[in-house]
């Protein structure tokens, strides 16, 4: 009789349970926390804190403060789930022919796993029902409460063929531009020193690794703006066709820090298997896993990329 040993289904276990580094986009980002394993929503304080300095007169006494607030809010958790699937059939087949068929199911199935908590962290969950909802990073600034910049021109509208002083003059538009959007974190009292991380589509990273112009081919705007950020990071997620309404066409992309005192993950159920269950000689072992949306206690050390990419060229 066709079977799998013992063994054999703790190396599905073991794997479907530890992904490969590579896909724990969202997990390698942003630490996580612990809530009890029922939990259905999680509570947490958001800080936002404001303030400006104005001209100073010795023994002046309206001199203008930070401000600091504290507000609750709340943070809906959900299950994702995937199951490996295999009938006696396809098990005797794969002894006979000594094929390994262990590996390839529960290596999809990990990867699912760790898309499923991507695409939560990143893009969020939408339902009919606004009460919930999971909001995630490619949801509207005003709604996450995050800071926002737009690019003064889209990465792909950089590179003029044949007149290198426009381009010259676009990469030197973009690279100003990061360095202001960086300081929209590093000015954040307390985070003068902080190197936050940038988070892109893979496309426009490559767009802004192409020489800066002709005379310059060893220089780009990636190369001028690397020593400012702690990671460079490709995220699938920011890419147009996984967010916003049908036909949305812009991408986007994210400064941030991802200490713990500003942004965690909330886990009631890591990855683990239910029952087995066998019917008409197929054996299903399903795997799920409860966790929230990312939870920023400080959203200001977020600030979302508008404008990177030219809705135009998109088809």
């Amino acid at each position: 009789m066709a079977y799998l040993t013992r063994e054999q289904l703790t190396y599905v276990d073991n794997t479907v349970r530890q992904p490969n580094q590579r896909e724990l986009t969202a997990m390698s980002l942003f630490r996580t926390f612990n809530v009890p394993a029922w939990t259905t929503q999680t509570r947490y304080k958001v800080m936002t804190t404001s303030g400006q300095a104005t001209d100073y007169v010795d023994g002046a006494d309206n001199l203008p403060v930070v401000d600091l607030a504290m507000t609750e809010a709340t943070s809906n958790l959900t299950d994702i789930g995937i199951a490996i699937r295999y009938s006696r059939q396809q098990v005797g087949e794969a002894q006979q022919a000594h094929m390994d068929i262990l590996n390839p199911m529960a290596t999809r199935a990990r990867r699912a796993m760790a898309e499923g908590e991507n695409k939560i962290i990143f893009n969020g969950k939408h339902n009919s029902n606004p009460a919930l909802n999971i909001n995630g990073l490619t949801d509207k600034a005003s709604v996450l409460g995050v800071q926002e910049s737009t690019a003064p021109v889209a990465f792909d509208d950089m590179f003029v063929d044949g007149d290198n002083a426009t381009t010259s003059n676009n990469n030197l538009k973009i690279r100003n531009w990061f360095q202001d959007a960086v300081g929209m974190i590093t000015h954040l009292a307390g985070y003068s020193n902080a190197k936050p991380i940038l988070a892109l589509p893979q496309s426009a990273i490559d767009r802004l690794n192409r020489p800066y112009n002709d005379y310059n081919p060893q220089m780009t705007v990636l190369s001028m703006i690397q020593p400012w950020f702690s990671q460079i990071k490709a995220i699938p997620e920011f890419e147009h066709q996984y967010f916003g309404a049908k036909g949305n066409k812009s991408d986007l992309g994210y400064i941030f820090l991802n200490d713990a005192s500003i942004a965690q993950i909330p886990i009631a159920q890591s990855v683990h298997a239910l029952p087995q269950e066998y019917h008409n000689g197929w054996t299903t072992i399903p795997y799920t896993e409860r966790l929230g949306g990312l939870v920023m206690y400080y959203p200001h050390a977020f600030v979302q990329l508008k404008g990177i990419n030219d809705p135009k060229n998109v088809k």
